[in-house]
């Protein structure tokens, strides 16, 4: 009889602990919230998070083909994720897919999402440039083709670690000038896009850094001229373009708003300013949505 008891009363612990074990999943599961907008713009970056006041481990993002392990913080009682995500400037809009796990106490949880990706309005705009900016001589391609493949390994690097805080400092003084994503035309008949956002910044102007991070890559380059490439971390990589005198080295740690050169006109450029372009997940992404007036699209959406 005594054998007997002890082998029911375990068979009513092992059952009390499937049953713990599986009410806890339920309570787990919805406690993990995945904060994204509905919709973004073609070539405008958002921000997702993930947050839970359980503790998150091994959080991983699935997004347009590329995965980023998000670092987790602490906002009071709650683990947060955050991650910049978007679509390129020449990408196709639609339903894209987003999907997240996370390990909580050792356990993997995951989430299969979605942000309708609308199609965005841009301006034009005409421009004169020397020739061979346009049509490069046949004895530079090889540099070109060189420099784009620095450039690639660059902004398409994603590290584990995250140096930014939202909103980012301005990189110039400077008002904003050409926006992003303007489709061009040079010298009549060449047209192109504006990759970038420009700031008025005159010959010799101090530049900044618009978040922290780890100097990249540095170089004089045919198209952008003296520029630095910033890894932010996360996938968040920035290039402030047309420099006339680099003040960081790569591999060095840049705090926000710290002076990372001096404005110029070197490069394809008009005149002496700043040319700044983001990347996210190495996709390029309008810039003016990280600083303060363009916070509330880049967490609410279109």
């Amino acid at each position: 009889m005594k054998i007997h008891f002890l082998k029911s009363q375990l068979l009513l612990a092992v059952v009390a602990c499937l049953f713990l074990s599986g009410l806890a999943d339920a309570q787990v599961q919805p406690m993990v919230d995945i904060q994204t907008p509905d919709t973004a713009g073609v070539g405008k970056p958002f921000l997702a998070s993930i947050v839970s006041w359980y503790p998150l481990e091994d959080v991983r993002v699935q997004w347009n083909g590329v995965e980023v392990r998000p670092a987790v913080s602490r906002d009071g009682q709650r683990y947060v994720a955050p991650v910049l995500l978007g679509i390129g400037l020449r990408e196709e809009a639609g339903i894209h897919p987003l999907e997240v796990s996370v390990s909580i106490w050792g356990r993997t949880y995951s989430f299969a999402l979605s942000v309708n990706i609308t199609e965005s309005t841009w301006g034009h705009e005409t421009l004169t440039v020397a020739p061979k900016l346009v049509k490069p001589p046949l004895e530079v391609y090889a540099r070109i083709k060189r420099e784009r493949e620095m450039i690639k390994a660059a902004i398409t690097t994603v590290t584990g670690t995250r140096y930014w805080k939202l909103p980012f400092s301005r990189p110039a003084k400077g008002k904003m000038l050409s926006r992003f994503g303007l489709h061009r035309v040079f010298n009549g008949d060449t047209k192109s896009r504006h990759t970038g956002l420009d700031f008025r910044a005159w010959l010799g102007t101090p530049l900044y850094a618009m978040a922290a991070g780890r100097v990249a890559l540095t170089g004089s380059f045919y198209y952008a001229g003296n520029a630095v490439f910033i890894d932010h971390g996360n996938g968040l990589i920035s290039l402030s373009a047309h420099m006339s005198k680099v003040l960081v080295n790569e591999g060095d740690m840049v705090r926000a708003g710290q002076k990372i050169g001096l404005s110029g006109a070197t490069g394809r450029v008009t005149g002496a300013h700043l040319h700044l372009a983001t990347f996210v997940l190495g996709k390029v992404v309008d810039p003016e949505l990280f600083f303060v007036d363009g916070m509330e699209e880049l967490i609410n959406g279109k």
